[in-house]
C-alpha cells in the first residue's frame, strides 16, 4: 500500500504542478483529478492514513536540493484537498 500511495500523491501533485500550454490537456487534467477524487472518496481510514504518510514524505524529499514551492504547497495540504475539512494539512483532525 506504500508504494501505491506514494505513487498516486506524486501523480496528483505533477498533474497540479505541470504548465501545460495546451488548454486541451488542461481539460483533461482537471477531469483525471476529479475521476481520481472519486475513487478516493472510499478510501478506508488505512488508506486515507497511508496516503497521508505519502504525502508527508513527499513534501519532505521536496524540502531536499532545490525545492520547487508549488510542489512544497500541494504536498503539504494534500489531505486537506482531497478529503477536506476532516484534515488539516496532512493531519487528521
Amino acid at each position: 500500500m506504500k508504494a501505491l500511495a506514494e505513487a498516486l500523491v506524486h501523480a496528483v501533485a505533477y498533474i497540479n504542478c505541470s504548465p501545460d500550454p495546451n488548454e486541451e490537456h488542461a481539460d483533461e487534467d482537471v477531469r483525471t483529478l476529479e475521476e481520481l477524487a472519486t475513487y478516493l472518496a472510499n478510501a478506508t481510514d488505512e488508506e486515507k492514513e497511508a496516503l497521508a504518510a505519502a504525502a508527508q514524505r513527499a513534501f519532505e524529499q521536496e524540502q531536499g536540493g532545490i525545492p520547487r514551492p508549488e510542489y512544497l504547497k500541494v504536498y503539504a495540504t494534500w489531505m486537506e484537498c482531497m478529503f477536506g475539512d476532516a484534515w488539516e494539512a496532512n493531519r487528521r483532525v
